[in-house]
């Protein structure tokens, strides 16, 4: 799939028609992206959808099936990874447990048979950009999760790639952790101005991170856009659902309305039959009374989560789940509570209930 807004040629690296199969199953299908230079790409989905295979398709880690992988007007698709002049960070960090930070850091440069003098000063960068200066001579089991992932970061920077991929590289850690992460990762890449590919099945990552989000699903890619593109006009139910939390409403339209319990709703024009009607949580709006605009329906219960007071409501049998931001001193309302739930029309997904 070709997104429209990313015509062939004008990237730093280009995928053109990237496909990986295995005997009866397809990992990556035609998979077609364009990434400008200096920009950080997520590539986000589900648990087999396709995006480390793409990644690793990339690094030449697994070798495509079809397709071309071109870096810089370069075609890479048969260059051998270590040739391909790209840093990789990992989920599981790979550090050598035997080797202090320095010579873990170093590795890679020696491999490439860099002067000493060249070395000690690009590992002196590379670890002071990281903010690990002072734990040249500890040892990986001496380090936090974080410092270990820095080391890793490190290790991928110092051969001065010309593109940097991360494959789910904050899953191991503490969400205090990932949020340092995120924003030192980010800051760096920006620094650098670095291209750079970022695998994680964590919306909060691609959404605060990148400045481009791939949606893959079954292989495929659902998406491209900016997380404000993504979050505010998907294209798919699919992706509605994965970017983000919303509800999904069963509905029937007709003549470019859809009804749900009594509420009609412009909907595209063409689209008849079973619909879904989204609309994210935190759109909706709840009054503990009936009667006005919207839909009425029950309290079933209210979940509270610090920052975020969530109710799930019953409206004609479905569930609609509601999320009020906390202030302090807030009455909860008991289940059983009637109430009113509204929102905007231009907070209103309606698809195809067969998309």
């Amino acid at each position: 799939m070709t997104d429209p807004s990313m015509a062939q040629g004008q990237g730093f690296l280009s995928l053109r028609g990237l496909t990986k199969r295995y005997a009866g199953f397809t990992a990556v299908d035609n998979l077609d992206l364009e990434v400008p230079r200096g920009e950080l790409v997520a590539f986000l989905g589900p648990s087999g959808c396709g995006k480390t295979t793409s990644l690793r398709m990339i690094a030449g880690l697994v070798p495509a099936t079809a397709g071309q992988i071109v870096v810089g007007g370069q075609d890479l698709t048969a260059v051998q990874t270590h040739r391909r002049d790209m840093g990789l960070v990992f989920q599981s960090y790979a550090l050598f447990p035997h080797m202090s930070v320095a010579k873990n850091v170093a590795f890679g440069l020696e491999m490439r048979k860099v002067p000493k003098d060249e070395i000690a000063k690009r590992v002196r960068e590379a670890i002071a950009l990281v903010h690990l200066s002072g734990k040249e001579e500890h040892r990986p089991a001496q380090l936090s999760g974080g410092q270990q992932q820095r080391v890793a970061l490190a290790r991928a920077l110092v051969i001065r790639p010309s593109i940097l991929l991360f494959d789910e590289p904050l899953s191991n850690l503490d969400a205090k952790l990932r949020d340092e992460m995120r924003n030192e990762i980010r800051d760096i890449q920006q620094r650098l101005g670095i291209t750079a590919i970022f695998v994680t099945h964590d919306q909060s990552e691609a959404l605060t991170m990148c400045d481009k989000v791939v949606v893959m699903n079954q292989g495929r890619l659902e998406q491209i856009g900016t997380p404000v593109d993504l979050y505010e006009r998907p294209r798919t139910p699919f992706v509605a659902s994965f970017v983000g939390r919303t509800n999904r409403l069963k509905a029937v339209a007709k003549d470019g309305v859809a009804e749900f319990a009594g509420l009609r709703i412009a909907a595209p024009a063409g689209l008849s039959g079973p619909v879904e009607v989204m609309v994210r949580p935190h759109r909706v709006t709840l009054a503990p009374s009936v009667g006005g605009e919207g839909v009425t329906g029950t309290v079933m219960r209210a979940i509270f989560a610090g920052d975020i007071l969530q109710y799930d409501v019953d409206v004609a049998g479905q569930t609609v789940s509601v999320e009020l931001a906390t202030r302090g001193g807030e009455t909860v309302l008991a289940p059983g509570t009637m109430v009113a739930l509204a929102w905007r029309p231009q907070d209103i997904f309606v698809y195809g209930a067969a998309a």
